[in-house]
């Protein structure tokens, strides 16, 4: 299954980020199930463009988001590139 990729501001607009910026996972922060939890990670550490993926990751994670609206696709990946806007 490939992933489906959705710029940043559709990611704002359709999810609705609770906090203005990162926050650590351990973070004083309510949500009531886990598919509101989305990691920002740096999976190309040559580029300067970050990924922000549903869930909770380990590897390569920034730090953490969570939103209004659940995630409902864990293969979504919502990208700050500008080619995607």
């Amino acid at each position: 299954m490939s992933n489906k990729v959705i710029s940043y501001k559709e990611w704002e607009e359709t999810y609705k980020p609770t906090t203005d910026t990162l926050i650590d996972f351990w973070a004083d922060v309510e949500y009531k199930t886990p598919y509101q939890v989305w990691t920002v990670v740096d999976n190309n550490p040559n580029s300067v463009y970050l990924d922000v993926l549903p869930g909770h990751r380990v590897f390569n994670r920034l730090g953490f988001f969570v939103t209004e609206v659940p995630w409902e696709n864990e293969d979504l990946v919502v990208s700050n590139d500008p080619s995607y806007s």
